[in-house]
């Protein structure tokens, strides 16, 4: 019976995930219907509570709404939440509007020196070294962009999780695939300049907080993302 609800939910996720996906990236435009229950049942060998349960869970994300004997269709992107961790994953990278990524800097800017601030104050040696490695990866791959930006957000996770602030850390679950989507523009605002300059921001970020010095490290983390926000 287990391995019965077992599959049952890797089959909601796995539906739920692909037809996400086909909505942000366009296979579904705006404005669109959706292919109907039947179809839906037979493509991907689901259930209709399934497939009923999928389409539930994508209306409560905003993305899709139905009509009475209309069918069901795609919502317009603005009416989306954006800020949905699952939404933000099934677009990709370079897809999600540039206004919701200067947006996102923006509250960066007012949530993570607060949250550089409180690591400062709260680190343990544990989160200093978790810190400490992730700035370390960032220098390794200084001249391979796609690690070093990985690195990048290993660096700002370990930062908000050294908090101790349970509401700041849950917010990485959102700000992840932002700051996925956010590195990308910012790697090619840097293709000329290089990456050195931003590695030295984090690593004064590091410094201050290892130094356990909140100001300094609330001041260290606004310069760079004052960075980030010309390179957005």
């Amino acid at each position: 019976m287990s391995d019965y609800f077992q599959n049952a939910s890797s089959l909601h996720t796995h539906l739920l995930n692909e037809i996400g996906k086909a909505i942000a990236t366009g296979a579904y435009p705006e404005g669109t219907v959706l292919p109907r229950e039947a179809e839906l049942q037979e493509q991907f060998q689901a259930s209709r509570q399934t497939v009923r349960e999928a389409i539930k869970v994508l209306s409560a994300k905003g993305m899709v709404y139905a009509r009475k004997r209309a069918g069901t269709f795609v919502q317009q992107r603005d009416k989306w939440n954006l800020l949905d961790p699952d939404v933000l994953g099934w677009h990709a990278t370079g897809a999600i509007p540039h206004e919701i990524l200067a947006d996102f800097v923006e509250m960066r800017r007012l949530i993570e020196p607060a949250a550089a601030r409180l690591a400062a104050q709260h680190a343990t040696d544990g989160d200093v070294e978790r810190i400490r490695v992730a700035l370390k990866d960032m220098q390794d791959f200084v001249s391979d962009t796609e690690h070093f930006y990985e690195a990048d957000i290993e660096f700002h996770m370990a930062i908000f999780s050294a908090s101790k602030n349970r509401v700041i850390d849950r917010i990485s679950a959102i700000l992840r695939p932002l700051l996925e989507a956010s590195f990308k523009l910012q790697s090619e605002a840097n293709r000329s300049e290089g990456l050195d300059a931003g590695y030295d921001l984090h690593e004064a970020v590091y410094l201050a907080i290892s130094a356990h010095d909140g100001e300094k490290a609330r001041s260290a983390m606004e310069h760079l993302l004052e960075r980030a926000m010309k390179e957005i």
